[in-house]
């Protein structure tokens, strides 16, 4: 017996000696290379809510293929994109819009140019990808690249992870040679603490049971919030054809009540008179033609957009109809005078 614990009290410490050694063996194992980093900014004019769902997709664009082509080409690097892409690396800064573009090199000066030019690019390709969608992103280098540390052999984080490793071996085996003389404790103990100890287990069991009901629930309804945000959209996309179908039918319906009003009324048989030889084609053209010029309209939009965003959008909706019915100077036919006084009453009288 006294044996056994002597073995259990070198046990512990010989463990710990042992992570030790395998932590400095894994240091040294580790390769020398240096790594440097940029940090690149995602914000969008709607605010933080349109940049958060796009972070996941752009961090695997910041890793992509794409990048590293783009980077291996523009360096002229003698390694292949596969390579290259597995020295570079991209993370989401916790609790920010910042992406972390990192990259691995035995030169500390090579490790911090990839890094800046996989920044570079990654913000060009935010531009031409993102830039142009609703809502916008942007992307800017916030952080220039720069080394973050000499080399990746840390010695004396290895040796403590080693060292609690060894001690949690060391704990396990202790208990497991520890195991009769628990068993017999446990045999000994009065039935009263015995059904203390099974009551605790019964309600850590319970809670457990609780807890996993909990997150099945919660599951269920994200998945449900998920279905009802993806039916609004399409209601809301149909609403929007909808709306520019019934926009582009009032405007042919007004169209057509106008030239119905203006068509002169059939006048009573009489004799035929004498031919009059016909006016120029010029002066024909110039008496349909109405007070209104549809270039004219759209420079009226344009210097009210800034005040009314969305009159501006229904004005320009109605001027994409209206561009069928215009001559090839952009004049209007008179029969739209009225409707356009009705619509654009706003944007020409300002």
């Amino acid at each position: 017996m006294e044996v056994l614990e002597i073995r259990r009290a070198w046990l512990i410490p010989a463990a710990v000696l042992a992570g030790v050694l395998v932590g400095i063996v894994v240091s040294l194992a580790s390769s020398a290379s240096r790594k440097a980093e940029a940090q690149v900014l995602i914000s969008s004019p709607e605010g933080t809510s349109a940049v958060t769902p796009f972070l996941p997709n752009l961090r695997e664009l910041a890793k992509s293929g794409v990048l590293a082509g783009n980077v291996r080409s523009t360096l002229r690097l003698k390694e292949s994109i596969a390579e290259l892409r597995d020295r570079l690396d991209a993370e989401v800064a916790p609790q920010s819009q910042v992406i972390v573009i990192s990259a691995k090199d035995e030169d500390a000066d090579k490790a911090r140019q990839i890094a800046q030019e996989a920044a570079v690019v990654f913000t060009q390709l935010v531009q031409s990808r993102f830039g142009q969608r609703s809502p916008p992103l942007q992307a800017a280098l916030t952080d220039s690249a720069h080394v973050l540390s000499e080399t990746n052999r840390h010695f004396v984080r290895n040796s403590l992870i080693g060292g609690v490793l060894g001690l949690v071996l060391g704990l396990l085996v202790a208990l497991l040679l520890q195991g009769g003389r628990v068993r017999e404790g446990v045999a000994g103990t009065p039935e009263g603490a015995v059904r203390e100890l099974r009551k605790r287990e019964l309600q850590l069991d319970q809670r457990v049971k609780t807890v996993s009901a909990r997150e099945r629930e919660l599951a269920k309804r994200a998945g449900q919030l998920a279905s009802r945000e993806r039916e609004l959209e399409k209601r809301v996309s149909a609403l929007g054809a909808r709306e520019g179908e019934l926009t582009k039918q009032r405007v042919e319906l007004v169209a057509e009540k106008r030239e119905l009003e203006s068509a002169p009324a059939p006048e009573p048989s009489t004799p035929e008179p004498e031919p009059v030889a016909p006016e120029p084609a010029v002066a024909t053209a110039v008496a349909h033609e109405g007070a209104w010029n549809i270039n004219d309209l759209q420079h009226a939009i344009d210097a009210r957009a800034a005040q009314s965003p969305e009159q501006a959008e229904e004005w320009r909706t109605y001027l994409f109809f209206l561009r069928e019915h215009a001559t090839s100077d952009g004049s209007l036919p008179r029969t739209f005078d009225p409707l356009i006084a009705e619509v654009f009453g706003d944007a020409i009288q300002a």
